[in-house]
């Protein structure tokens, strides 16, 4: 499959017509790898701000933040349907995880 070449974009469009045809020659893996950083950053940032070691609570924020950000990249058409469904999956997951947990009872 042939790409559609760098100069046929828009640029003055803005920034948004290159991103979008950089994540469509990467076959979406820029938006994947900015959904996995957006995770890591709210992740570590909840353990780091934590005396203890709430693993659970900083899954849960971090595909929490990841879903919220996430949702208008999907709108717009940045973040194709199986990584956001994987993000949906993530989130359900985490806060099932974390509503289960009994250690604070």
């Amino acid at each position: 499959m042939a790409y559609p070449s760098p100069t046929t974009i828009n640029a003055t469009a803005g920034i948004g017509s290159v991103l979008s045809y950089i994540n469509e020659v990467t076959n979406f893996w820029i938006s994947r790898m900015l959904m996995v950083a957006v995770f890591v950053i709210f992740t570590m940032g909840y353990l780091r701000s934590k005396n203890d070691d709430d693993f659970l609570g900083a899954i849960s924020v971090g595909s929490f933040a990841s879903l919220v950000i996430g949702l208008p990249l999907w709108i717009i058409g940045f973040l194709d349907g199986v990584t956001f469904a994987m993000v949906i999956g993530v989130t359900i997951i985490s806060i099932a995880w974390l509503m289960m947990d009994k250690r604070g009872q």
